[in-house]
């Protein structure tokens, strides 16, 4: 009797664990509630909802088949005194709206009007996190949501200008044909607001963009507008060839790399036309043919809230041989993009020998500038990190530069994963840094395709690298498995995720959107049936433990060479299952590569076992009533002889490349039929043979993974094997903005509960944690196993050096299956004080108000009290009295002289304040 109620109370203690926290990964996601602002809700699969400056309202129904069923189900709901509630969350935001309880005007519609005061008091315009929302209701057992999106209407930036004049459908229609490139650039903090860019041919002319709202759900939802005029306004001669060839949106600037120049918007926090303001940055000796081959590279972070150290940078590269008379090829700037400096210092310039740079990132967590470099002559590839000193590379690197082998003879391009610390350089192969560029690990290795783009989610981790032959595989940030989603045949296409992570294609003429659940790696509206991870080959299976079995994948003796690799386990199959027609499953833990031996088995796999595999029976295999004498030829193949006499044991052509098979002994898979009753094979451990063998009757067993008629073995994605839970204390968020001030403390919880039927659980923590920049904070972590094997994992964080900053502390399950919506959290650690802290000096004695007004207050000894600061004050800094010691003004007046300005430096920050101020004022004079 105690083993039924160990396990009811180990049923028991699972049921409470999930009762204290959210829960991720649990549950396919479902969509139970269509929602709009409007009071007839389309019935679209993923809800978008819009604040504007009125309050939020907002109308559900219950999706079934028809109304009267869901008129039905609203009854019963609110018959027992049900209604959903509505969630609105982000990384610092969390608040619950219940809907009301009576149907609205007696239809079958629920409906809630929220103030926009009870949402967000803020009407600034300024980078502004997009909300994720969630409907949901319970009822006994069952549980029924819907996710969605909030998007502030008031404060995005990028939404408070025209692009340009607006143009129809039927007006796009008409340059398409000229189109040979797509474009997509997104809002940092908002992702479903999202611009689209035609690149077009010599034979046309113009900058046409598309702006969306919607994440690009609709192609009839997105505005066309034109800025052909806009930059045609900053040219003087040359107005032919002109397209768009790149374009970056940051949190505060556009800007638009095209055939005939960069451009950049002015702050688009300030709008002073309705039009968007372009400036061209000039570079000198660079023309047309260059800026077609021009590239723009930006590390994404959202700035919502943003602090004094946090700052946009952007880096272009040129694809030209660096000459003398120029003085770089990659170029770099920060926000207001005024001033572009070479990538290179001037130590570099002065080498009789430059690398090529593919590309210059700036990482703002660690203030340092990566460079990948190419070297022409050598088809090497390298990275190298330079600490950044006002805003410049330090000549000598901060680590060795890493060196990455010469099988990576084509790289592309890098890049960050959005708000995160990890970094992937991609070509013909992928690798992944978590440590800031210092070292790298292999994700995958295309041979001779390679990746020319990636598109990536910060909500969900997922992305997709997209190759030159059209093939998408997809990875989850911080893991080294990856998978193949599927193959387009379209000749131009891009990938976009939207904020709640859903892929879509897009394509000049229509997109595609995948109304699947997000993050779970595949998508069946998109790419169709998973496709099949298997390669034409046999398969040689060998016991090592009843819970452990090597796959070795058959190679035959005469293959030609430049054919092997089709024939050989690689990188992808890596957390994949094996699983068998008839019936048998196994989880690929571990990819061997052969070099010399066994012959005809180039690589293997370490595989646990999930469900035995099925074994020839007589009706299959006639030779398996026989007992069998096995031994070495002399000549690389082993001879099998069936002894037992008689012909009810016997070979048949059918038994070729099946596999003899015992446990404790070396497999055999046969490869050439001699007669009914001998057959020569190879064995998958020849080492292990040191003498013949002998099998008797019933003590093998035969197996069938040949490829002869048709492969009968299949690879596929493990399914979710793990369930997230966050602590009930944090906020309900993937991806959590945390605050810290100086010497304050925080913790971060975590569970991993195990969802693996059939698997043995491994006791080694399920989940990594890596710091972005371990120089910021002190980060310790704790885990255990409870009884339950439920892994427990509490992160330390405390503020003790000193230091201003942010940086990402990603928590990966390394053993998740990557068809797991959440396989890393990543929660952002601001060492600063919050944004919803202020600073209030209480002076020592009261001080009434019509003092401060005039200035005079006295005290018993005659002193004055108040300093009253000069106009235009900047303070001045240990260098000397006429260099200030910050770019602050104090006491500013525009109209009165500026002191301390008689440097460079000080003379550019005091006109760009100056102006800055004047701006201010000139609003503040509007508004009154």
């Amino acid at each position: 009797m105690e083993s039924p109620l160990i396990y009811i109370m180990i049923l028991l203690l699972n049921v409470f664990e999930f009762s204290s926290g959210v829960a991720y990964n649990k549950r396919e996601k479902e969509n139970h509630f269509a929602c709009s602002s409007e009071e007839v809700p389309t019935d679209n699969q993923i809800i978008k909802l819009f604040l504007s400056v009125d309050s939020l309202k907002v109308y559900c129904f219950f999706r079934s088949k028809s109304e009267d069923t869901s008129r039905a189900f609203l009854s019963v709901f609110t018959s027992g005194g049900l209604a959903p509630k509505l969630i609105i969350s982000n990384s610092t935001y969390h608040d619950d709206f219940h809907f009301n309880l009576s149907l609205f005007n007696n239809r079958a519609l629920w409906f809630i009007d929220i103030p926009r005061e009870s949402i967000t008091v803020n009407t600034d315009i300024a980078a502004v996190e997009e909300w994720t929302i969630k409907v949901t209701m319970h009822k006994g057992l069952n549980i029924y949501d819907t996710e969605g999106t909030l998007l502030d209407l008031v404060r995005e930036p990028i939404l408070q200008w025209t692009l340009g004049s607006e143009i129809s459908n039927s007006q796009v229609k008409l340059f398409l044909p000229h189109v040979i490139d797509i474009k997509v650039a997104k809002c940092p903090c908002a992702n479903d607001v999202a611009l689209f860019g035609f690149i077009l041919n010599s034979t046309y002319n113009g900058v046409y963009i598309g702006k969306t709202i919607y994440g690009f759900r609709k192609y009839n939802e997105t505005t066309w507008h034109n800025l052909t005029d806009i930059i045609y306004s900053q040219l003087k001669d040359e107005h032919q060839g002109l397209t768009i060839i790149d374009m970056v949106l940051t949190n505060h600037f556009l800007v638009i790399l095209t055939s005939l120049g960069l451009y950049v918007s002015s702050d688009l926090r300030y709008p002073v036309t309705s039009h968007i303001q372009l400036s061209r940055a000039d570079f000198c000796g660079f023309e047309r043919v260059d800026y077609i081959k021009g590239k723009l590279w930006y590390n994404e972070k959202c700035f919502a809230n943003r602090e004094s150290f946090e700052v946009d940078y952007v880096t272009i590269t040129f694809d030209r041989n660096r000459t003398l008379s120029e003085s770089s090829s990659c170029f770099y700037s920060k926000e207001p993009f005024l001033h572009w400096l070479p990538c290179l210092p001037s130590t570099f310039k002065r080498a009789n020998f430059l690398p090529h740079v593919i590309t210059f990132l700036i990482d703002q967590e660690t203030k340092t500038g990566i460079y990948l470099f190419h070297d022409q002559n050598s088809k090497r590839t390298s990275v190298s990190v330079s600490v950044l000193k006002n805003d410049i590379p330090n000549s000598q690197p901060k680590f060795p530069n890493f060196q990455f082998p010469s099988s990576f003879s084509y790289p592309v391009g890098m890049v960050f994963h959005p708000r995160s610390h990890f970094l992937y350089v991609y070509g013909n192969q992928v690798w992944i840094s978590m440590d800031g560029g210092n070292t790298f690990e292999l994700v995958c290795d295309f041979l001779s395709n390679y990746v020319r783009k990636t598109a990536h989610s910060f909500y969900t981790s997922e992305i997709s690298l997209i190759t030159k032959n059209g093939r998408i595989y997809m990875t989850k940030a911080g893991l080294t498995r990856y998978t193949n989603s599927g193959r387009f045949s379209d000749n131009i296409f891009t990938l976009y995720y939207d904020h709640l992570g859903f892929i879509h294609k897009l394509t000049p003429e229509r997109f595609d959107t995948d109304l699947s659940s997000s993050g779970s790696g595949t998508s069946s509206t998109i790419f169709g049936t998973p496709p099949d991870l298997g390669f034409d080959t046999a398969l040689a299976p060998q016991f090592l433990s009843p819970n452990e079995m090597i796959f070795f994948a058959y190679v035959p003796l005469n293959e030609p060479k430049h054919k092997i690799y089709k024939r050989k386990f690689k990188n992808i199959h890596i957390g994949k299952v094996i699983s068998y027609s008839k019936n048998g499953n196994a989880y690929i833990r571990k990819l061997l590569v052969h070099a010399n031996r066994p012959l005809g088995f180039h690589t293997s796999v370490l595989t646990e076992i999930i469900e035995p595999f099925g074994v020839e029976k007589f009706s299959d295999s006639a030779s398996v009533y026989g007992s069998l004498k096995i031994y070495y030829t002399g000549n690389t193949f082993y001879h099998i002889e069936i002894t037992t006499a008689g012909y009810l044991a016997q070979f048949s052509g059918a038994d070729i490349e099946k596999t003899v098979m015992r446990p404790g002994y070396s497999s055999f898979m046969i490869t050439e039929i001699i007669d009914i009753k001998n057959v020569l094979s190879l064995a998958t451990m020849p080492h292990k043979i040191k003498s013949p063998l002998h099998f008797p009757e019933h003590s093998w067993f035969l197996i069938s993974l040949g490829s002869t008629k048709g492969r009968n073995w299949t690879i596929s994605l493990k399914p979710c094997n793990y369930w997230v839970q966050q602590d009930e204390h944090e906020l309900p968020s993937l991806n959590v903005v945390k605050y810290l001030d100086v010497g304050n403390e925080a913790n971060y919880e975590l569970k991993l509960i195990p969802n693996t039927r059939g698997m043995k659980l491994l006791q080694v923590p399920p989940v990594i944690v890596v710091v972005g920049n371990p120089a910021l904070l002190e980060v310790t972590t704790e885990g255990y196993f409870d009884v339950t094997d439920i892994y427990h994992l509490n992160t330390h964080i405390a503020s003790k050096f000193f230091h201003k900053g942010s940086t990402s502390l990603s928590l990966i399950m390394w053993e998740a299956s990557t068809s797991c919506s959440v396989t890393t959290m990543l929660p952002i650690i601001k060492s600063s004080c919050s944004y919803l802290k202020t600073l209030q000096h209480i002076p020592g004695r009261q001080i009434p108000p019509e003092d401060w007004i005039s200035g005079v207050h006295k005290d018993s000894q005659g002193f004055n009290m108040i300093k009253t600061l000069p106009v235009n004050y900047r303070p001045p800094s240990n260098m000397g009295i006429s260099i200030p010691l910050t770019d602050n003004i104090y006491h500013a007046d525009p109209s009165k002289p500026r002191p301390r300005s008689l440097f460079h430096k000080s003379k550019r920050e005091n006109m760009t304040l100056a102006s800055h101020l004047t701006l201010v004022n000139e609003r503040q004079t509007d508004k009154a």
